[in-house]
């Protein structure tokens, strides 16, 4: 339950830098006379967007059982997997559904007119962002474990 606890803390993390970077970027854009988004409530529950909280939550995992488990052990390694599996996911399925998507939406309202329903947007990751969240979910990972010494 405790790495459950970890892997969580990651997540809320990684989603609460997304409302920090959007909160700094809305005022940079909104400075410059550019038109965007407005934070809400609604930005801390949404997918994609820097950092990823896919990949901060099963690098957590990852990191946990590798600090407990130890670094040659099966469920680290199957923990490995899953977050290859999931990081791949979402920079080469998920991104390029959520290009194909905006495009089609874009010719959808072009063609039928702007009454057409949109096709809701599977939103996926850049490198990036993928970055920003193993970094997140290592960090909270290590800090757990090795500083704060949750699991011991």
């Amino acid at each position: 339950m405790k790495i459950f606890i970890i892997c969580l803390m990651a997540w809320a993390t990684a989603q609460l830098l997304k409302v920090i970077i959007n909160t700094i970027t809305y005022f940079i854009r909104k400075s410059k006379g550019k038109e965007t988004k407005k934070v809400t409530f609604s930005t801390f529950l949404k997918l994609g967007g820097m950092p990823s909280s896919h990949t901060a939550t099963v690098i957590a995992l990852c990191a946990s059982l590798a600090f407990t488990e130890g670094w040659n052990s099966p469920v680290f390694a199957a923990s490995g997997v899953f977050a290859f599996i999931t990081m791949f996911d979402a920079v080469k399925v998920r991104l390029p559904v959520e290009k194909l998507t905006e495009a089609f939406n874009a010719l959808q309202n072009k063609v039928s007119g702007k009454d057409a329903e949109e096709v809701k947007k599977v939103e996926g990751h850049t490198i990036p962002e993928i970055i920003g969240g193993f970094f997140v979910g290592a960090l909270i990972a290590f800090l757990m474990v090795k500083v704060v010494g949750f699991l011991g």
